[in-house]
């Protein structure tokens, strides 16, 4: 994740969330008509960084996921991974992404923990 940008996108809604908040308080208040210019800009700095912030947080995860895949789809050899369905112990189904990887070509079935039979055949292209 480019953490930079996530955490701008932090700041920028939590800085036009009190900036927000400060203005309707002033105007509940009714103490907004002392320093009009403060409550307009702060009106208008909260509504920006309160709508832009989360988009600047979601740009951020984005791009990181997206260079991520970008990379993952220039390698030149693919391995192609077999999995049985079913747990021969448990009878659960199995998924590679709940699976517990024990070594290079050994995994674990994530409901019993038996050792399933893992094979690995790289090359594919």
């Amino acid at each position: 994740m480019k953490r930079g940008a996530f955490i701008l996108g932090v700041a920028m809604l939590v800085i036009g969330g009190y900036s927000f908040w400060w203005s309707m308080q002033s105007l509940f208040n009714m103490s907004f008509m002392d320093d009009w210019i403060s409550w307009i800009f702060s009106l208008v700095v909260g509504t920006i960084f309160v709508s832009l912030g989360p988009g600047v947080m979601v740009w951020a995860y984005a791009s990181s996921y997206q260079a991520s895949y970008r990379q993952i789809a220039k390698q030149k050899q693919w391995q192609l991974v077999q999995l049985p369905l079913n747990c021969s112990e448990c009878s659960k189904d199995i998924s590679i992404q709940s699976l517990e990887w024990i070594g290079d070509q050994e995994a674990r079935c994530p409901y019993c923990s038996n050792v399933l039979e893992v094979r690995i055949n790289s090359g594919y292209r």
